[in-house]
C-alpha cells in the first residue's frame, strides 16, 4: 500500500500555507491572536523541515491480519515520513480491491501545518481519497481553516466549501469562502469558484472564478484594489492586474479611473536577465477632462553589468507637461517636483580609480520654473578619479572632468578640469595629520555670442590648494545618572589655502553653493561644480564628544561645536550671490542624544556672531513607549527662507484604536502646508483606518482635501489607499 495517498490531502492546504508564511513571518507588527479552539501540536516541530522522502513507517499498537486479504491497524496508529506524522485510531486495508478506511478521526501535521478529519477513506490501487470534516492551523502565524471534504485522485485534488482566515477559528473577522477549490499538482495550478470575501457575516467581494498557483510561482491575476477621494481629482479608484509573462519578466497594468478627470492606464514591466535587469512605468490619460490634452508619464531604469568592473546604467523621464506632478503627485516631495532628470552612462571601478562617461538631460516639471531655467544638458561627461597609496605615508591621484554643455537657451561651451593631488597620512596611536597638496586646472571653450563677438571664447583658470587635515581622540570613563559610559574627546583642526583668482568671466555652467552644515567645515570648496574655486586662507578649529553605553557599546550621546576663521575674507562669488561675513563663518553646533531606546533628540544651529542672528536651527525630537504612544516633533529654521514645525503622533484609544495625525505648519507663510488625520481599528486579524488629509498640492499653493479608506487583512495584503502615503508624510508606525 502506498500509504503517502493519505498525505496528497494537505497539498491543496499546503498551497495556501506557501504564500501565507511568507507573509505571516514578516507581520511582527500584529498582535497575537489568543484562540483557545486553535489546533495544538500533535507532535513536536521535526528537524526535517519540508523533507517527504524516504519509506513510510507504521506502528499501532494492535495488528490484526487474521482475516484473509486484509489487515487492521487498531490503537494509536500512526504513520510518519520525514517531516511528515499521521495519527488515527483505525486503519482497515484490503489487499484485494486496495480500498482502505479510517475511524475515530484523523489528525496530520508536517513542518507548515496540523490539521484534523473526521473520516478518511480511498483506494490505493486507483490513487483516490476522501477525507470529510477537516480543519487546519498553519505553525506560522495564525492561519487557519476548513472544508467540507476533500477528494484526491493522483495528483488532483478538490475541496468543498473551504475557508480561510488569519482570524481565531471561534471569531473568524474576516475569512475567504469558496465552494469548490480544484488543485492540480501536476500544473501546479488552482481555481477556486463562487470566491467571497467576508468581513464578519457581511461578503465585502465576490468573484465567480478565481486562478491561483499551487507552488511558490508567480500567477496572473487581480491585485487589491485602491480607493481614495480628493478635492483635486475626485474619486480615485484603481484596480491592478498582475500578468506572469515569463519566469525572468512581468507586468501590471492598472486601469485608474478619477471623477474629474477620466480614465487613466497605469503600467509597469520589469525584466531580469542574466546581465540585464530593468523596469519601465508609464501613465497615460487621453483628455483630460479638466486641463484638455493627452496627460502622460514615462521612466525607463535599466541596468547591464558589462564585466566585474564595468556597468551601464540609465534611467529616462518624460512627462507630458509641466502640471503632472502638481495634478497627480501623492505627496508633497512629488508635488515639489521642479526638474526631471533623464540619465545614462558606462560606468567603470577598480581598487584605485573609478570612471564615469554619461550623458544627462534635465526637463522642467513645474510652472514656477521659468523656461531656460533648466540646467545645461551635459552631452558628454567624462569623469575619472584615481587614487593610490604609494607608502604608508604617501598616496598620490587624479581627479578629472570633461563636460561639453548645451542649453536652447544659453550660451554653450566645454570644460576640461584636472587636479593631480599628493597626500602625506600619518598617525599616531591616538592622533592624526594629513597635509595636501593639489593643483587645479580647469580650460574653458566657449561657444561665440552673437549679442557680444568681443567676449572671450578661450579661458583658463589654474591654482594650487593646501590643506592641512588633523585631529586626536582621547576617552575616559564617566558616570551619568548612575549609569557608566566611556566618553571621548576628539578635536580636530583643518587648514586651507587657496589663492585668489578673478572668476567672474566664466559662465557658471552647472555651479551652486553647497548648503553650509556640518561637513561643510572640512572642504577644499564651498561650490559644487567646477565653474568656481572658492579662494581661502582660513582655519577650521572644531571638537567633538561621544558618551557610549559601557555596557552595551552604543552611542548614547554626541555633541559637536565648529567654527571657520578667515584670516582673509574669501573674494569668490557666482552672480548674485550674498557675501560671506569678513571673519568667519557661523558657528556650526550638533547634538543627538539618546539616553535611552524610548526617546531621542537631536539638535543643530548655526549662530553668526558678526550679526549676532541664527541662520539656521532644528530641533527634532522621538519619543516611543511600550504602550504604543509615539510622538515625533520637529522645528526647523533657515534664514530668508523658511520657518516650519512638524508634528506627527501614534495614540492608542483602548486595546484596539489608535488615532494617528501628522501637521506640518509654515510659521513663515502662516500656513498649513499639511494635516493627516487617522482613525485606525486593529484586532489581532483585521485592520481598518480611515484617513482625512489637507494638503498643499498645486504650484499655485491651492489646498486639497482628500479622504482615504484602508482595510489590511493580516497575512494578505491591504485593499484601499496606499501605505506609501503614510510613510512618506511622517506617519510613525508603518
Amino acid at each position: 500500500m502506498r500509504h503517502s495517498q493519505l498525505f496528497l490531502a494537505c497539498l491543496a492546504l499546503l498551497t495556501a500555507g506557501r504564500t501565507y508564511a511568507q507573509t505571516a513571518a514578516d507581520a511582527t507588527v500584529w498582535p497575537q491572536c489568543a484562540d483557545p479552539e486553535s489546533l495544538p501540536l500533535f507532535q513536536p516541530l521535526s528537524a526535517e523541515t519540508g523533507t517527504t522522502d524516504g519509506a513510510t513507517e507504521i506502528s499501532s499498537e494492535r495488528f490484526d491480519i487474521g482475516k484473509v486479504g486484509e489487515s487492521v491497524f487498531e490503537g494509536g496508529v500512526e504513520m510518519r515520513r520525514g517531516a511528515e506524522w499521521l495519527g488515527t485510531d483505525s486503519l482497515r486495508y484490503d489487499h484485494a480491491s486496495g480500498g482502505y478506511v479510517t475511524a475515530g478521526g484523523v489528525r496530520f501535521q508536517n513542518a507548515g501545518m496540523r490539521m484534523t478529519a473526521e473520516t478518511a477513506s480511498g483506494n490505493d490501487k486507483a490513487g483516490t481519497l476522501e477525507m470529510a470534516g477537516l480543519h487546519y492551523q498553519f505553525h506560522a502565524g495564525n492561519g487557519n481553516g476548513s472544508a467540507a471534504k476533500v477528494a484526491v485522485q493522483g495528483k488532483d485534488s478538490l475541496l468543498s466549501q473551504a475557508d480561510f482566515s488569519t482570524c481565531p477559528a471561534n471569531d473568524k473577522q474576516w475569512r475567504f469562502v469558496a465552494d469548490e477549490i480544484a488543485i492540480d499538482e501536476g500544473s501546479g495550478k488552482g481555481t477556486a469558484r463562487n470566491v467571497r470575501l467576508q468581513i464578519g457575516k457581511v461578503p465585502l467581494f465576490w468573484l465567480p472564478v478565481m486562478r491561483f498557483p499551487t507552488d511558490s510561482a508567480r500567477a496572473s491575476g487581480v491585485l487589491a484594489p485602491r480607493i481614495g477621494q480628493d478635492g483635486l481629482n475626485g474619486m480615485d479608484i484603481s484596480l491592478p492586474i498582475y500578468l506572469n509573462l515569463a519566469p525572468n519578466y512581468d507586468a501590471t497594468l492598472i486601469p485608474r479611473y478619477f471623477s474629474e478627470r477620466g480614465f487613466m492606464l497605469g503600467s509597469e514591466f520589469r525584466y531580469l536577465f542574466e546581465r540585464n535587469q530593468g523596469e519601465f512605468n508609464a501613465t497615460y490619460l487621453p483628455s483630460d477632462d479638466i486641463r484638455g490634452g493627452d496627460r502622460y508619464l514615462m521612466s525607463w531604469r535599466h541596468f547591464t553589468a558589462m564585466s566585474s568592473a564595468w556597468h551601464f546604467r540609465s534611467e529616462l523621464n518624460r512627462a507630458s507637461d509641466e502640471f503632472y506632478f502638481s495634478d497627480f503627485g501623492e505627496t508633497i516631495r512629488e508635488t515639489s517636483t521642479a526638474l526631471l532628470q533623464s540619465q545614462a552612462g558606462f560606468y567603470g571601478r577598480g581598487k584605485y580609480w573609478n570612471l564615469e562617461l554619461s550623458a544627462s538631460n534635465w526637463e522642467i516639471a513645474n510652472p514656477t520654473q521659468m523656461p531656460g531655467s533648466e540646467p545645461y544638458r551635459r552631452l558628454p561627461r567624462l569623469a575619472l578619479h584615481g587614487s593610490r597609496p604609494l607608502r604608508p605615508w604617501l598616496e598620490a591621484g587624479l581627479n578629472a572632468e570633461a563636460v561639453a554643455f548645451q542649453h536652447d537657451q544659453l550660451q554653450d561651451g566645454r570644460r576640461l578640469d584636472m587636479s593631480p593631488f599628493v597626500k602625506f597620512p600619518i598617525k599616531g596611536a591616538f592622533w592624526y595629520a594629513t597635509p595636501s597638496f593639489s593643483w587645479r586646472q580647469t580650460e574653458y571653450w566657449i561657444d561665440g555670442n552673437p549679442a557680444d563677438p568681443g567676449a572671450d571664447t578661450r579661458l583658463s583658470r589654474g591654482m594650487g590648494i593646501v590643506s592641512l587635515d588633523a585631529g586626536a581622540y582621547f576617552e575616559r570613563p564617566v558616570a551619568l545618572a548612575g549609569t557608566d559610559y566611556i566618553q571621548t574627546l576628539e578635536p580636530r583642526l583643518f587648514y586651507l589655502n587657496v589663492p585668489y583668482r578673478d572668476q567672474s568671466a566664466i559662465p557658471a555652467f552647472d555651479t551652486q553653493p553647497l548648503t553650509f552644515m556640518w561637513p561643510s567645515l572640512f572642504r577644499e570648496n564651498r561650490y559644487g561644480g567646477a565653474d568656481r574655486q572658492a579662494d581661502a586662507d582660513q582655519l577650521t578649529l572644531a571638537v567633538t564628544s561621544r558618551f557610549m553605553s559601557n555596557e552595551t557599546g552604543k552611542e548614547r550621546m554626541n555633541v559637536s561645536l565648529g567654527r571657520i576663521t578667515y584670516f582673509e575674507t574669501p573674494r569668490v562669488y557666482l552672480p548674485g550671490e550674498a557675501p560671506l561675513p569678513a571673519d568667519g563663518s557661523a558657528w556650526v553646533a550638533e547634538a543627538n542624544i539618546r539616553l535611552s531606546d524610548e526617546w531621542q533628540i537631536g539638535l543643530t544651529q548655526h549662530w553668526n556672531p558678526a550679526d549676532r542672528s541664527t541662520e539656521l536651527s532644528s530641533l527634532r525630537g522621538y519619543w516611543s513607549l511600550p504602550s504604543g504612544l509615539q510622538l515625533n516633533a520637529g522645528y526647523r529654521y533657515r534664514a530668508g527662507f523658511a520657518e516650519q514645525t512638524d508634528f506627527a503622533f501614534v495614540v492608542p484609544v483602548g486595546e484596539r484604536w489608535r488615532v494617528l495625525g501628522r501637521w506640518d505648519y509654515s510659521l513663515r507663510d502662516d500656513r498649513n502646508l499639511e494635516s493627516l488625520l487617522g482613525l485606525e481599528w486593529r484586532s489581532c486579524c483585521l485592520a481598518l483606518r480611515v484617513f482625512g488629509r489637507k494638503y498643499i498640492r498645486s504650484f499655485d499653493s491651492r489646498e486639497n482635501v482628500g479622504v482615504f479608506l484602508e482595510l489590511e487583512l493580516n497575512g494578505l495584503g491591504r485593499i484601499g489607499s496606499k501605505p506609501e502615503l503614510f510613510r512618506d508624510n511622517g506617519i510613525l508606525a508603518y
